[in-house]
């Protein structure tokens, strides 16, 4: 479980990080273990990729910082209980 992930949904701090070796701005929405076992991340992508409200696999995620910017509430797309996640760690 990564601390910094927990700690931007608890306290809806938006992060700055690497996935796929390309940087991404986002607001996390859920995290947790997945059906095939792999730590997933719901986010609200703000900058650095084209789809909205992806799945990030966290093995892939490097170089994370929580910024100070909060948002107010969960991207328009997403639902809580998000189906993707069968075990959730935190969520909006």
């Amino acid at each position: 479980m990564e601390p910094r992930i927990v700690h931007a949904i608890e306290h809806r701090r938006r992060l700055r990080l690497t996935y796929n070796g390309k940087p991404r701005f986002l607001e996390p929405q859920c995290y947790g273990v997945g059906t095939k076992g792999a730590e997933l991340l719901r986010v609200c992508q703000l900058r650095g990729g084209t789809e909205r409200e992806p799945l990030f696999d966290v093995a892939r995620i490097s170089e994370i910082v929580v910024i100070d910017d909060t948002f107010q509430a969960p991207g328009p797309q997403y639902k809580h209980g998000d189906s993707a996640v069968r075990e959730i760690y935190c969520q909006q």
